[in-house]
């Protein structure tokens, strides 16, 4: 169903663009090029993804976007460490209320499931699980905008040939030559603009961010199963200060995979 939809956007995109070819050139604006460029890239995202995995990449969108992971580790260690020690303590009730203020799935359910007394092999599976998931708007998001960023130049490219037909095949005034070949460019322009400056620098965005979330999920997960392990209290203390020093560094996003 999304092919055929998708399908149709980029039909009517054209057949829209098609109504407004100019050969005047009237500045950095052309309606024609604003229309192939706003319309087919997105119908061709959904011809190319299930709606489903672009919902996810939105997902993993606003969570680059609004999220802090900096804020977000700091956090952990705290509750990690509060937690840690309410169970060291026997004080089930105390480590709870650390449950409670954390916002992390993954943090809420490997605590109940060591307030539970849950073996550190069934966290670990779990853990596996929560991660996967956790992880899947973000790699929705990297795949769909590194799509679009695929897109949007080659339908620059397209537009352009199109302009140039459409130019050479009505020239009667060798006048209008410089102002339609200008035009026909703007396409290009747009493709280039769209690519460069808005989808790619958001997949490399969402892909920094998987990388930290992936970071601060792995944090929690050695975290409780230390504690699981009872290992000593100093080894997760010095676990927590090396999880306050790791830096990440960003990645080129993943394309072309549905």
């Amino acid at each position: 169903m999304h092919v055929l939809i998708g399908a149709l956007i980029v039909v009517a995109t054209f057949l829209t663009a098609f109504q407004y070819i100019s050969h005047e050139f009237s500045g950095f604006f052309n309606l024609y090029s604003a229309i192939l460029l706003g319309g087919v890239p997105i119908g061709l995202m959904i011809m190319t993804y299930r709606f489903g995995v672009i919902a996810q990449a939105f997902k993993g969108l606003g969570r680059s976007l609004w999220g802090n992971p900096a804020a977000e580790r700091d956090r952990l260690l705290e509750h990690l460490l509060a937690f840690a020690r309410a169970l060291r303590a026997e004080r089930p009730a105390e480590a709870s209320a650390v449950l409670e203020r954390e916002p992390d799935p993954m943090f809420k359910h490997l605590g109940r499931q060591l307030l539970q007394q849950t073996g550190p092999d069934e966290l670990e599976l779990d853990a596996m699980v929560i991660g996967r998931r956790e992880l899947n708007a973000h790699q929705s998001g990297e795949r769909v905008f590194g799509s679009l960023g695929d897109f949007a130049p080659a339908m620059g490219m397209i537009g352009t040939v199109i302009g140039l037909i459409q130019l050479l095949a009505n020239m009667r005034d060798f006048e209008k030559l410089g102002p339609g070949m200008a035009i026909a460019l703007l396409t290009t322009f747009y493709g280039l603009i769209l690519a460069h400056l808005l989808y790619l620098p958001l997949a490399r965005l969402i892909g920094q961010r998987r990388l930290q979330r992936a970071d601060n999920l792995n944090l929690v997960v050695d975290g409780m199963l230390k504690i699981a392990r009872r290992r000593p209290l100093h080894e997760l203390q010095n676990l927590l200060a090396q999880g306050r020093t790791t830096t990440l560094t960003p990645v080129e996003p993943t394309r072309r995979s549905a």
